[in-house]
């Protein structure tokens, strides 16, 4: 990665501290020690801005923006969640604002009723995405919409549940669920289309 720290090497006691007490410390005024929270997250939050933009310069200012959002805004976390999740959400919020505004990505409302789902016809999709290999499963994502591969990945790479998926993208839980269903729908094609050939 080209970009560097901020500012100076974190004191030597950050480095055995947990994210927890990390935040307690810089919180307790002690702001040199947002050095080592910038060390441990940066290339993560760098290299997901770049799996999400696809261009380093771009990623490189959007993780600038991201610390800058996690440094002011570290008073707000509450410790419900592990750090990594927070500071996943805001990296990911931030790369979806940044592509909506560049109509990169379009996340439109729309009524959608997961009660119309079939639940046969979705396991089916659910165990080809969990017999894909990842590369296999990373080209493919890479040849549908952006939105859909946004999605999946943060339900199949990450691990997100739908309920911190649907935090992340400001949508209602349904939402996702409906949305995870019409993704998986197209990747099955994909993937049908691609054993037929």
């Amino acid at each position: 990665m080209t970009y560097s720290s901020p500012t100076a090497v974190p004191p030597a006691a950050a480095a055995g501290l947990t994210d927890r007490e990390l935040v307690a410390v810089i919180l307790d005024g002690k702001r040199a020690y947002l050095n080592e929270l910038y060390r441990r997250y940066q290339d993560r939050v760098y290299y997901k801005c770049l799996g999400m933009v696809r261009d380093a310069s771009q990623a490189q200012d959007l993780a600038h923006d991201v610390f800058i959002k996690v440094f002011t805004n570290l008073h707000k976390y509450q410790g419900n969640a592990d750090l990594s999740f927070w500071i996943y959400a805001i990296t990911y919020n931030h790369c979806v604002s940044h592509l909506k505004k560049a109509k990169r990505l379009r996340f439109d409302t729309m009524e959608e009723s997961v009660d119309a789902v079939d639940g046969s016809q979705d396991a089916l999709h659910e165990k080809l995405l969990h017999d894909l290999q990842l590369d296999q499963l990373d080209r493919l994502l890479k040849r549908l919409p952006r939105e859909d591969e946004v999605l999946l990945t943060l339900k199949y790479q990450e691990a997100m549940s739908v309920k911190q998926i649907a935090a992340i993208l400001q949508l209602s839980e349904s939402a996702v669920k409906m949305r995870l269903l019409r993704c998986r729908e197209r990747l099955a094609k994909l993937l049908n289309g691609l054993s037929h050939a």
